[in-house]
């Protein structure tokens, strides 16, 4: 029996945790938020309830990759006889051992939406935590941008440039290729 596993990564702010729910709801499977996993694995570490920006700021990136890298291996354990959707962090392919375990754990899809339409999603929240330069987010935006495209697209399956799609076309999309 095959079984059917989906990655999604991409940046902060581009559907992936939206798209990945109603993908698993029309497939009636799982649905697994790696943020809230890493949340649980930090929890049950050090007896403290915090959220994964907080986890972040409060411990810092290595302690933060360590930790995504640890739930990653667990998921893999686990996954054998499974069938899901995996909503990634915007950081988590950036690791070389994160890129090695979703290629384990499934077909890997990167969501690229419209470079404009992203970045005023990502500062409708308030400027991240991962821009190096908080007084020019563009300049930060572009830089990140620059180094990740080529780390998502390289680790990618399936590149989706979802730039002007609801989030329901793109699980038609999703549907199509998988």
């Amino acid at each position: 029996m095959t079984y059917l596993k989906i990655i999604l990564i991409g940046m902060k702010g581009c559907g992936k945790s939206t798209v990945g729910k109603l993908l698993a709801e029309k497939l009636n499977i799982q649905f697994i938020e790696l943020d809230d996993e890493l949340e649980k694995e930090h929890f049950q570490a050090k007896k403290k309830k915090l959220n994964f920006r907080e986890i972040y700021r409060k411990y810092g990136q290595e302690y933060f990759r360590k930790l995504e890298s640890s739930v990653l291996k667990g998921l893999v354990k686990r996954a054998d006889n499974n069938n899901y959707i995996l909503a990634c962090g915007g950081g988590t392919p950036l690791n070389l051992i994160n890129q090695k375990i979703l290629k384990q754990l499934g077909k890997v899809i990167y969501l690229k939406p419209d470079r404009d339409a992203l970045y005023k999603r990502i500062i409708s929240g308030g400027i991240p935590a991962f821009f190096a330069n908080p007084n020019n987010p563009i300049s930060s935006f572009n830089a990140v941008l620059k180094y990740r495209n080529p780390v998502y697209e390289k680790l990618a399956d399936i590149t989706l440039k979802c730039k002007t799609m609801d989030p329901e076309q793109i699980v038609k999309m999703i549907q199509l290729q998988i």
